[in-house]
């Protein structure tokens, strides 16, 4: 009714405007005014009062009270399902899945559509997932294929858990997800990636799927069943033949690492470790001849009064035959579309440093700090990517580039820690290698000559403390580089915290499901797998396909919980992305790392609360915040420029006294635990 008083109020609102405003207006006034009525006038309020009735027929069709404000009425949302069981089958199956969660908690689902007609639903998206993932195959787009079959994957692990029957599910649906069949499918894309990107980015995606834990390679490898026909996937594409043409294929790019690697995988035994390739002088020309100097010309600025040249120098390494990776900051101006000034890359072979070559970006990703540069030089060394590696905190590595534009240059150091989460998306590792401006991109080798990473940063006011993205997050990313343009880390919106256990806990649950996880819960499993750090959970993540299901394990009061999402959040880690759009008291439980009780009505996540959990070691923790303390919040918004948040409030607490402290905080608005 509210909705209707609105239209028919603006009408009446309309004739007391200005003559300027609204020609005729004056006369209509004095006509409502004489108490005469006009055809024309009874004639429009016939209009709006039809008007206000089809709103108010479609605003007050009968929905459960329970539900949330805008609920879609039953017949809308079963018409809405039954489309996206056709059209987007994981959509559908994401929504049902939330939909039962609510009605075995005892929520509003059952008296929307009712369990049955839910689980027909899902019945039939399972079968639209199953003829999309039969199409995929059948017309080679192993890409998509491989997608739908880790759904399925996670749709049987949900009826596993008990959340529904597997009846549910078609006959042959359990097939899909076996081990063999999806490694027939991952080796068909990176067959694909193969002949249209080359060896090392086809190379790259069977590393990455191989680094994950709880691999579908180590999962074959250790399973007891030979290796047999599939009537679901070509036999052309059986591990066993497959790594034969791989091992080929590595053998003749001089890959000698992988060619073992691929053999072994060719047998279905577990690769060996890698041995160390001999002489260090040896390698370490050989890789000198890979690298080059980077330079970025951005004309000139003005300092003091005076124009200097604008440069900007780092380091970069072939990774196949005219393809160079480096840092994206040194790339940046090339690719920001906010930089409006000049600017060009050009690049300096290491044999011959007089001359510039001409380069362009193809592929860059801000989060991990990496960037792919095309160029028509093409030494006749290149680094390869190890499929996997092993750093131990105290192992010697050497870097190689341009610290202040001296080209071939070679700093050793150790690594001074294996795990540094100071990146949004991925690790880094500690080194304490001397590196400088122009170091920025260089490659790091271990003493056996294998690539362990690239060095992308340090801190400039402590001396060799310094860092570097390991090699298998490079293999991670490589594949969506070698796609070209701007690379997107795809998420499931769950913030994490380290917690005080084994598992990382929830800050917060940024994602539209009705059954959101909560602070405090402790995140368990992903695909069913054991998860214990933050970064493995990204690790894990990066080998499954964007938009597709994933089964999330979590634990809360000691009972476990299960939640079916999709790898669909593309926001990347910003919070100040979501502002306009999420709940905002979620958004600050996530910058603080605290779960709060509302005491009044809040607006905009302003007003009192109660703390009902603190995380240890995040903000609220080191701000003196404890549990059953009283915070009152005062101001909460984004700097969108700088990047963070603002935040005031003041708290109540007993351990001060009840003596109220006022505090106020500067937060990044990017969060590097997001999932």
């Amino acid at each position: 009714m509210k909705i209707a008083m609105c239209v028919l109020c603006s009408a009446w609102e309309s004739a007391r405007l200005p003559r300027k405003c609204r020609p005729g207006a004056e006369a209509l006034i004095m006509i409502h005014r004489q108490g005469f009525i006009d055809s024309t006038l009874l004639q429009l309020r016939k209009t709006l009062l039809a008007l206000a009735a089809c709103i108010l027929l479609f605003s007050c069709v009968s929905i459960d009270p329970g539900s949330k404000a805008g609920e879609p009425a039953p017949a809308l949302l079963e018409r809405k399902l039954e489309l996206l069981a056709e059209e987007d089958p994981e959509a559908c199956i994401e929504q049902v899945a939330d939909l039962l969660e609510t009605d075995r908690a005892g929520g509003a689902a059952a008296s929307i559509l009712g369990r049955e007609r839910l689980l027909e639903i899902l019945k039939k998206s399972a079968q639209s997932l199953e003829s999309k993932l039969e199409s995929a195959v059948a017309t080679e787009n192993y890409a998509m294929a491989r997608r739908y079959a880790v759904s399925a994957h996670a749709l049987v692990l949900f009826a596993e858990s008990g959340a529904l029957s597997l009846s549910v599910l078609p006959r042959s649906f359990t097939a899909w997800v076996d081990p063999e069949v999806q490694i027939r499918l991952l080796l068909g894309q990176a067959e694909q990636i193969y002949r249209k990107s080359g060896y090392a980015a086809g190379k790259a995606l069977i590393a990455s799927a191989a680094a994950v834990p709880g691999s579908l390679i180590g999962a074959w490898i250790e399973s007891d069943a030979p290796e047999s026909p599939s009537v679901l996937v070509s036999d052309e594409l059986s591990p066993k033949n497959a790594c034969r043409t791989w091992v080929q294929r590595a053998r003749e790019n001089g890959d000698e690492d992988a060619a073992i690697w691929f053999e072994f995988l060719s047998k279905k035994q577990k690769p060996p470790v890698p041995q160390a390739s001999g002489d260090s002088q040896k390698w370490l020309s050989a890789a000198i001849g890979s690298v080059v100097t980077v330079y970025v010309d951005r004309g000139f600025r003005i300092s003091g009064g005076y124009s200097i040249p604008d440069r900007v120098v780092g380091t970069a390494f072939q990774i196949a035959p005219g393809l160079y990776l480096t840092n994206h900051h040194v790339i940046q101006s090339e690719v920001d579309p906010e930089y409006e000034g000049y600017s060009k890359l050009s690049i300096r072979p290491s044999e011959n440093p007089a001359i510039r070559v001409p380069g362009k970006v193809v592929g860059w990703d801000e989060e991990m700090d990496l960037a792919l540069i095309k160029s028509e030089e093409k030494p006749g060394n290149v680094i390869h990517v190890p499929i996997s590696i092993s750093l131990e905190s105290g192992e010697r590595v050497y870097a190689a580039g341009s610290p202040v534009g001296l080209e071939n240059s070679i700093n050793a150091g150790i690594v001074s820690s294996i795990s540094r989460k100071i990146i949004s998306f991925g690790e880094a590792v500690q080194i304490d290698v001397p590196v400088n401006q122009g170091n920025s991109g260089s490659p790091l080798f271990l003493s056996s000559g294998r690539l362990a990473g690239i060095v992308f940063a340090g801190l400039p006011n402590f001396q060799n403390i310094n860092f570097a993205l390991p090699s298998t997050w490079i293999n991670a990313v490589l594949p969506d580089l070698m796609a070209e343009g701007k690379t997107v880390h795809r998420r499931l919106g769950i913030v994490l915290g380290k917690g005080s256990g084994q598992n990382p806990v929830v800050l917060a649950d940024i994602g539209n499901s009705r059954n959101r996880l909560v602070p405090g819960d402790a995140l368990m499993t992903l695909q069913g797998v054991s998860i214990k750090d933050i970064s493995a959970a990204q690790l894990m993540l990066s080998a499954i396909p964007a938009d597709a299901l994933c089964i999330v394990g979590a634990e809360r009061d000691f009972h476990s919980i299960v939640r079916l999402r999709r790898l669909s959040h593309n926001r990347g880690p910003s919070l100040i992305e979501i502002w306009d759009s999420a709940d905002r008291q979620i958004i600050l439980e996530a910058l603080m790392g605290f779960r709060l009780i509302s005491l009044d009505q809040n607006r905009n996540a302003l007003g009192r609360y109660k703390v009902a959990w603190v995380c240890p070691a995040e903000i609220a923790d080191e701000s003196g915040i404890a549990e059953n303390d009283v915070v009152t919040i005062t101001k909460l918004r984004p700097d969108r420029k700088a990047k963070e948040f603002i935040l005031e409030f003041s708290v109540n607490s007993l351990r001060s006294g009840y003596f109220e402290r006022t505090i106020r905080l500067q937060m990044p608005g990017l969060s590097d635990t997001m999932i």
